[in-house]
């Protein structure tokens, strides 16, 4: 019976702590710097030990790189795209280091996120 109970797990694993966000506009820099937003729609769906950003029909895969207090941070293995989750109880915030070719990098808070 033990057997059975354990290859049962082995197929159908326990539900992870996956959560879906979607967010409706993009702003350059930090929250409130007067930058303009854009209306462009991003899908984040983050679970513990990993993030999968979809934004411009492009999708990213992160891997967890480490938490601080309220932010747990994520980043592709080349470290070229990183996002930082912040969980502040109301309206989650995801700030997004995106660092180009030439290794200039840039900050974009992603806002009007829900979760689906």
């Amino acid at each position: 019976m033990k057997r059975l109970i354990l290859a049962a797990l082995l197929f159908f694993p326990l539900a992870s702590n996956a959560t879906t966000f979607n967010c409706k506009a993009i702003q350059e820099g930090q929250i409130d710097s007067g930058s303009q937003k854009s209306s462009v729609e991003t899908r984040l769906d983050v679970m513990d030990k990993s993030m999968k950003v979809s934004m411009g029909g492009k999708t990213w895969r992160l891997g967890f790189i480490g938490e601080k207090s309220i932010a747990k941070m994520y980043a592709t293995p080349d470290g070229g795209i990183a996002v930082t989750y912040i969980d502040n109880g109301s309206d989650p915030v995801f700030v997004m280091r995106p660092t180009n070719n030439d290794g200039q990098s840039a900050l974009y808070t992603l806002s009007l996120c829900s979760e689906i």
